[in-house]
């Protein structure tokens, strides 16, 4: 069962995409970054603990989104810690996506797919339903998105008062 979700960047002029493509819960994920008009002034992105709110302001700050997505506590202040690409995907924040494969800086645009070990797209520690924020070179919040399920979400609710027979599809 192949879950493929994306976030639809379009804010501060910067326009694109983040496909994450899953094929089980057993493989790896495909990243697939498609990014124009960044005008050489952003750097590091992440994937965040919460979607984007559609009406508040300072959309992207830590009150709306949170910090950067961390569910196995990976000390980023260790000496340890990464700097850059190069080590096993497992030494970095779950969400370090410019950590963990390649930084936006210094780049107008960007399009480029990669495979990563540790983002999944299944079970408790999936992306599903986060953000990604795009930083400036300074680390200051710059652009940001949700990630979601490509077109219409159909939401269902039912209320019962009584024993039930039937099928949802």
């Amino acid at each position: 069962m192949v879950k493929e979700v994306r976030a639809v960047m379009n804010m501060r002029g910067i326009s694109g995409y983040f496909n994450f493509r899953q094929a089980s819960p057993f493989d790896v994920t495909q990243l697939s970054v498609n990014l124009a008009n960044l005008r050489e002034l952003v750097g590091p992105y992440h994937v965040h603990n919460f979607p984007v709110p559609s009406v508040r302001s300072g959309q992207c700050s830590n009150d709306n989104v949170g910090g950067h997505y961390n569910p196995f506590a990976v000390d980023t202040t260790s000496e340890t810690y990464p700097v850059g690409p190069g080590s096993t995907h497992d030494k970095y924040e779950t969400g370090d996506l410019g950590g963990k494969h390649m930084s936006l800086s210094g780049r107008s645009t960007f399009q480029m797919t990669f495979t990563d070990f540790s983002l999944p797209l299944f079970g408790q520690n999936s992306v599903v339903g986060r953000s990604v924020v795009i930083h400036l070179v300074n680390g200051e919040r710059y652009a940001c998105a949700s990630i979601g399920y490509p077109g219409a979400v159909t939401v269902a609710s039912a209320t019962c008062g009584c024993a039930l027979v039937g099928l949802v599809q």
